[in-house]
């Protein structure tokens, strides 16, 4: 399994990061696949459990291909989409179709046409595989491996179209070398960011700040020292270029 779902070509950007990848893939067939209580599916021989949480629902990127179709922008799914489509006709058949490429059967899918069906199946085919799932270190433990096991299982038949082409996993984002907390008060916003250095120095902060695995670290002192330099260089430019900038527009 490992090597079947790990290829060679799997893109991981760094070498740590493949390597975290590798060392879950050793253990992950411990991880116990159900729990008694939360949301979540039920067992299908036994209603008394369901799916565990962070191994369920892993492909719902399959499910933002169609999204649109379905609910129209509406999150909360008070309104049909224009494709026209409830909840209650999509049978298991019917995403079969979408998503595996079955053929259309009219008594398993009573309430929905072929074609509402190929419109469907068209958008996520135009948009799988994934090119890229950016997400944080602490998934790779959990979530985003299982992901990977989940396309292994569901599209045997045609992973090489199917699998997700890259994954680019970050560290925790600290303020001021110390770990974000709202309940310690060391937190802020990216809004809050913008409002209080201005886009300009937000991102010189941010691009300082470290990437990768890594944990980076937004410093105020940089984003403060940013604006003093941002003017300077406006100044400068403001006294050396009078005629060829335009700051007002």
């Amino acid at each position: 399994m490992k090597s079947h779902v790990f290829g060679p070509n799997f893109n991981t950007f760094t070498p740590k990061t493949r390597q975290e990848f590798e060392v879950i893939l050793e253990w992950l067939k411990e991880w116990g696949c159900s729990r008694t209580a939360g949301l979540g599916t039920n067992l299908p021989w036994d209603d008394s459990f369901i799916v565990e949480s962070l191994s369920d629902s892993t492909i719902y990127m399959a499910y933002y291909t169609v999204a649109h179709l379905l609910q129209g922008g509406v999150l909360d799914g008070s309104q049909t989409g224009p494709l026209g489509v409830k909840p209650e006709h999509l049978t298991r058949a019917a995403w079969d179709y979408v998503y595996l490429g079955k053929e259309y059967n009219q008594a398993e899918c009573p309430n929905i046409t072929e074609d509402q069906l190929k419109k469907m199946r068209h958008e996520f085919e135009y948009w799988y595989p994934m090119d890229l799932r950016v997400s944080a270190k602490d998934l790779i433990r959990n979530h985003l491996t299982m992901s990977l096991y989940n396309h292994a299982a569901i599209w045997k038949d045609n992973l090489d179209q199917r699998m997700c082409r890259a994954y680019f996993c970050n560290g925790y984002l600290m303020l001021n070398n110390e770990k974000m907390s709202k309940s310690t008060g060391n937190f802020m916003t990216l809004k809050e960011c913008i409002n209080f250095y201005g886009i300009d120095a937000s991102r010189i902060a941010l691009a300082d700040a470290g990437d990768s695995l890594d944990d980076a670290n937004f410093d105020e002192k940089v984003a403060n020292a940013a604006i003093l330099r941002l003017y300077t260089l406006e100044e400068w430019i403001k006294n050396h270029c009078p005629k060829s900038v335009d700051f007002a527009s």
